[in-house]
Parts: C-alpha cells; structure tokens; sequence
C-alpha cells in the first residue's frame, strides 16, 4: 500500500491517547515548529560544525536530537512540537518538501524505531507532536532543482515511489521570465 507509512505515522501518533485531539483541544497548546535537520544534531554528530551546512546541505539534526533537547522545548513552556515532513526526500530536501518515496523515513533523521521513541518520549512529557505532511507535490528529479533542467532529466522519475513515471504528472513548463506574471499563471496554475 502506498500510504502505508503515512498511515503508519498517524497511527503512531495517536497510539498513545488512542484518539486524535480536536482543533479546540489542539488551541490551548503552545505549539514549536521545528525543522528536524536545523534543530539539534544527536551525540553521534557532536563534532560536526554547522559552518558547512548552508543552502541545500544537511546539517545534522536527528529525531534523536530533538530528544535530547526535550527539556529546553518544556522549559520554553511548550506542550506540542509540529515537525517538519519525515520521509524520503531527493537531494538538498533537507527541509522534507522534496519527497522522494513516501514508504520511507528520511534516513539522514534516523530510523523508524528513532521516531517511535521521539514521539513516545514527547507523550511521557505530555508534548504532543504533529508532523508536518506534504500531499500535493513530490521531489524535484536529481539535478533539477534549479531552472534551466534537461528534458531526459526532469522526466526521469527513477527512485521515486510511488509516483515513479512522468505519466503520474503534469506537465513541465519552465517559467522564463518570472515578471510576465500571465506566464507564471499559466505554468504554475493552468497546466
């Protein structure tokens, strides 16, 4: 099944209070987003130096991190951490908006086994976590993360699962002047 982790995450997250929370209940919390590869690098990267991870770099941070930073989230009076997206993304998806296969935790963050304690030590301090889930685009193929990409690359959807073929979207249009906002429209909206 396609959605199998997605489904698996939402069930996770929910195991422990064996229900979903309602808006209003989810309003009294002090929510803190958190970008999961920013936030805290885990004891394994202790000598790693932030210096070299601008742009489209990974810069270290673990779910093992952010739970050894639990203690400063309490201590800023937060009660709930909204997490950037979790799976597999394509190169420089540190942020995880590029996804690669959605079957996948993003390995650079650790493992599945890594997240279930994230979340179960979140729900031991009351925190409730939400995870950040991109349903409408995947990642950019490799080298085309810029304009001006070829044909035979933007096209080639190898690796990516489950939406592996061109046929599963739309149409590439590459936008060349960014100031004729009737094609920006049109490439972005229309097509």
């Amino acid at each position: 099944m396609h959605f199998k982790l997605l489904l698996s995450v939402i069930f996770l997250l929910t195991l422990n209070e064996g229900f979903c929370r309602t808006a209003q209940e989810w309003k009294s919390r002090v929510i803190y987003q958190l970008l999961t590869d920013r936030f805290a690098q885990d004891e394994s990267h202790s000598t790693h130096s932030y210096s070299g991870c601008g742009g489209g770099n990974y810069c270290g941070g673990t779910f093992k991190g952010i739970i050894n930073k639990l203690n400063y989230i309490q201590d800023l009076g937060v009660d709930a951490i909204w997490m950037s997206p979790i799976i597999e993304n394509t190169p420089g998806g540190y942020h995880g908006y590029w996804a690669k296969n959605i079957n996948n935790i993003n390995p650079h963050f650790g493992t599945s086994q890594d997240l279930k304690d994230l979340v179960n030590a979140c729900h031991q301090r009351d925190i409730w976590v939400m995870v950040d889930v991109v349903a409408n685009h995947m990642g950019y193929p490799a080298g085309c993360q810029g304009p001006g990409c070829s044909p035979d690359k933007r096209d080639n959807f190898t690796g990516f699962s489950p939406f592996n073929s061109a046929e599963h979207y739309h149409k590439y249009c590459d936008i060349t002047n960014w100031s004729d906002q009737n094609q920006v429209h049109l490439n972005h909206i229309i097509l």
